[in-house]
């Protein structure tokens, strides 16, 4: 296993060179300004990141209001509603609201990375088996004991998986936004370059983008799925 492990991580890192150097070579041959491109994807993933930090605070928190109160049932209905209304819907409401900079762009994110977030760690909790709440119990588990040292780690894989599919989702609102309202960033890029017909810039910048992706799933994503088995057992 232990070797299986290494090779995996060499291959990973083979790959990973590969790709970088792909990604040099197209940048030299098309003259690409590495700082601009450095910039504009710098912007979207920080916009990424506070948008994904205020879906899984407010994600958890309505996940476990939903859980432990008695009236959470009803609230599933509505939430479900909310979820499956078009979130590029919301644009125009969130551009009258907050304009079209980075408040807007990250709160347009945030309400479409919430969504699997929440319920996926609200079925987590709604689906623990009874001899586990009684145990937990047994041990202390009370108050916000129970929810820090019980239901949170119990929801881990919950979360795990969540967060990725609504990163996922994340990484189309927060480029989407930013080529509807023009703000600064790498789905801005893009799109200018895509109407100047630059292929050059269009494709080293995709390219930017999806080594990036690939680097947030090996360094980030697989560990934690990794760390979430443990969890489940």
């Amino acid at each position: 296993r232990t070797l299986h492990t290494k090779r995996h991580a060499y291959l990973s890192f083979a790959v990973l060179l590969a790709l970088v150097a792909v990604l040099i070579g197209a940048g030299f041959a098309v003259q690409a300004p590495w700082p601009i491109l450095g910039n504009a994807l710098l912007i979207s993933v920080v916009r990424l990141l506070a948008a994904y930090v205020i879906s899984l605070i407010l994600g958890v928190t309505i996940a476990l209001l939903v859980s432990l109160s008695s009236w959470g049932d009803d609230l599933l209905p509505l939430f479900d509603v909310l979820q499956n209304i078009p979130s590029f819907a919301l644009i125009p409401v969130f551009t009258i609201l907050l304009g079209t900079g980075t408040a807007m762009i990250v709160t347009f994110a945030a309400t479409s990375i919430i969504w699997p977030i929440m319920f996926y760690a609200t079925s987590a909790m709604q689906t623990v088996r009874q001899e586990e709440q009684d145990a937990a119990t047994i041990f202390g588990a009370t108050g916000f004991k129970r929810v820090w040292s019980f239901l949170l780690p119990l929801s881990f894989p919950a979360l795990v998986t969540g967060s990725m599919v609504g990163v996922s989702i994340g990484w189309e609102a927060v480029i989407g936004g930013e080529i509807i309202t023009h703000a600064q960033g790498i789905g801005t890029m893009l799109d200018t370059a895509g109407a100047a017909h630059d292929s050059g810039i269009l494709t080293v910048g995709i390219l930017l983008l999806l080594i990036f992706v690939f680097l947030i799933s090996r360094l980030l994503w697989i560990p934690l799925l990794k760390k979430s088995r443990q969890y489940a057992d």
